[in-house]
Formats: C-alpha cells, sequence, structure tokens
C-alpha cells in the first residue's frame, strides 16, 4: 500500500516529535545527574558525630577541624561514668574533647541509647548530611542509621572483612596477621557487614602490643574519615561490598579474657601476651617450688622459645642482672618472661620482682 504525501508528512513529524522527546528525557536525565554532582561538591557537609573512648578522639578533632568547609552539628556519646577509686562521675573522653572544641553544650548528646525518640528527633533536627562513627559503644537501630541525609559511616580497627566485631586489634594480633587498619564503611543493621569505601593497612611490627596498635589506628581512623568526608563531598566515593567467604568473627573481651592457659604454644602466648597489653592483661597465677605461697601475676613483656624446659606451667628463674627472665615451659617451646606487675603492685622488671617479694618464686616455681 502507498501511502499519500499528506500521510508520509504525518508519520516523520510524529517520528521525529518521538525522537526529540527521548533526547530531552536523556539530556535532562544527565544534566540532572551533573547538577547533583556539583551540588555535592559544592556541599557543606554537616557532620553528626558518634564516639566515647580516647580511641575516637583524634577522629573528632580532625573533623572538628575541617570548618569551615565541613561542620561537626552535633556529638553523640556514652553518658557519664564513675571511674578511679574516688568513683568521681566522669565525662568521655569524646565529651571532654568536643567541650575543649568549644561545641555548644546542647550540641553534646550523652544518651543511655541513640535510639530513644527524643534523642532521634532532636538529631534528626540537626538537618545532618553524614553520620561518623567510631568506637561509640552502642548499637544504632534503623532509624539512628536514617539520620544522615547521605551516608552513615563508620571506621573500623581491621581490614574488613577480617575480624569483624568488637575487638579486632586484639584479634589481629592474636592471628598472627603481618598487617592490619582501618576500613570505613557504609553501616548497616548487621555486624560490621556494610560496602567498604576506603582501606588503608599498617604493618604488624614484632614489637607492636595492642596498646600501640591503639594509638596508631586511632590516629589513622581519623586520617581516613577525613579523607572519606572529602570524597563524599566531591561525589567520588565509591562502596564495595565485602567478601562473605573472607569474613571472620571476634568476641568482646571480658575482664578475665586475659587468662593464660600454658598448654598452648609458645608462639601464640607470645602474641597472646602482646594482644592483652594493656587490658585486660595477659595475668596467671605463680606458686613457689614448695606450694608455699601463690601470687596472681599480669605478664606484661615476653618473647616466645623455641626451647623446650620441662612440662607445661614449669618455670625456672634464669639470667643475670637486667637480663634476668622466668622461663616458662609451655605446650610446646617455652615464654622468657622479661615484665611482670605482681597483683597490688605496679608493673617491674623480672630482675626487681625476684629482689623483693619474687624471691619465694625462686629459682624453680609452677606456673597455672
Amino acid at each position: 500500500m502507498k501511502l499519500s504525501p499528506e500521510l508520509l508528512d504525518k508519520h516523520h513529524s510524529h517520528v521525529v516529535t518521538q525522537v526529540q522527546r527521548e533526547l530531552t528525557r536523556i539530556i535532562t536525565h544527565f544534566l540532572t545527574i551533573a547538577l547533583s554532582i556539583s551540588s555535592l561538591s559544592n556541599n557543606h557537609m554537616r557532620i553528626i558525630f558518634c564516639g566515647t573512648p580516647e580511641y575516637a578522639v583524634p577522629s573528632l578533632q580532625r573533623l572538628a577541624a575541617l570548618a569551615p568547609t565541613h561542620e561537626v552539628v552535633a556529638v553523640v556519646s556514652q553518658p557519664d561514668r564513675p571511674v578511679g577509686r574516688s568513683r568521681a562521675l566522669t565525662s568521655p573522653p569524646v565529651v571532654q574533647a568536643a567541650r575543649s572544641l568549644g561545641i555548644p553544650p546542647e550540641r553534646i548528646f550523652q544518651p543511655k541509647s541513640i535510639n530513644k525518640p527524643d534523642v532521634l528527633n532532636a538529631l534528626r533536627a540537626l538537618d545532618s548530611d553524614l553520620l561518623c562513627v567510631v568506637a561509640y559503644g552502642n548499637l544504632l537501630k534503623a532509624e539512628a542509621l536514617a539520620l544522615p541525609k547521605l551516608y552513615p559511616i563508620n571506621a573500623h580497627g581491621s581490614l574488613l572483612p577480617r575480624h569483624r566485631g568488637a575487638a579486632p586489634i586484639q584479634a589481629a594480633l592474636l592471628a598472627g596477621d603481618a598487617e592490619t587498619g582501618i576500613t570505613i564503611m557504609r553501616m548497616e543493621l548487621a555486624l560490621d557487614s556494610g560496602p567498604m569505601m576506603l582501606t588503608r593497612s599498617i604493618p604488624i611490627r614484632p614489637e607492636d602490643d595492642a596498646g600501640t596498635l591503639h594509638d596508631t589506628l586511632a590516629q589513622l581512623s581519623a586520617a581516613c574519615f577525613v579523607e572519606a568526608v572529602e570524597q563524599i563531598a566531591a561525589g567520588t566515593a565509591q562502596f564495595t561490598p565485602q567478601d562473605e567467604a573472607r569474613v571472620t568473627y571476634v568476641s568482646k573481651l571480658e575482664k578475665d579474657s586475659g587468662q593464660i592457659d600454658w598448654n598452648k604454644d609458645a608462639e601464640f602466648l607470645g602474641r597472646f601476651v602482646r594482644a592483652m597489653n594493656p587490658w585486660p592483661g595477659a595475668w596467671t597465677r605463680v606458686s613457689a617450688s614448695d606450694g608455699s605461697a601463690t601470687l596472681r601475676v599480669r605478664i606484661a613483656r615476653a618473647l616466645p622459645d623455641s626451647t623446650p624446659t620441662g612440662p607445661a606451667g614449669d618455670g625456672v628463674l634464669e639470667g643475670t642482672g637486667d637480663a634476668t627472665v622466668f622461663r616458662i615451659a609451655c605446650g610446646s617451646g617455652s615464654l622468657r618472661v622479661s615484665t611482670v606487675q605482681p597483683e597490688g603492685k605496679r608493673e617491674m622488671r623480672v630482675a626487681e620482682f625476684a629482689r623483693g617479694s619474687g624471691k619465694k618464686f625462686a629459682p624453680h616455681s609452677k606456673w597455672a
């Protein structure tokens, strides 16, 4: 069938109109994306910071230092708690830091739970863009995670997906990992499971313990937060899902988590002493060979040795002067203990301990 010129013109006009509409839709779509990115890159990021212990203080300080480009509009921390022998009510380190930074008192929140409706309403009114969380100590439910317009992000003290959980620093040492680091992730309801934005690693040195890694990672967390905020503000942030096949979990440390099992091999116990230092401390009980005295002792410094010395827990004092050590038999090999802290006393070299109250545990002793 042959179409008339009038129908051909009408059909052509219809096709042109459809093409124009589709081109307009595509151009509008990309202009919207471009305008969103442009707007985001010029954004004044309003940040709610959640953290509690000394570990979180560098992150708060570095984020606050981004002003006036970006602004910490609120700090959320744990309530004041009794501290020390006097049991004096003391604010968490993050709260003390927030005050010294000049954050207004009405913008410092210390609820028992961030998930309470009144707390959420007060924080929601601040119209935040980001929620930055590190070592806060309180689970965030869905409504809390939904507070920021953009992302809730967390600085986790391991190279995720390895060592999800509450004690990643100690876990890396116990496992004998060659490196550890910080992961910035977008928070989800599941524990430490969110997609990763960036990771930064550091080597674990032979002399590192949980205390030295704590201080190093606290500073690295702060640097990573700054980098993450800048990427988000520039519209360049990318998130990568965690590899679930590589996930490991770690448990929370308790006061008695540091009890030493001398049936373990010496290499593991050397790492154990480092992982438990300074808290909760690797501890054991030492008894005189004749059973006349028993004392609880924290082991602060020790090195593994492949030399076997007898049944697990058998100890002998060896060496002279400052080089004096207790050599204690393990399930495999032995541990050379150079620094101890007797219960109720300060930390000291074994040489000093052996000259004083430790005399009764020389030359032979039993550790259990």
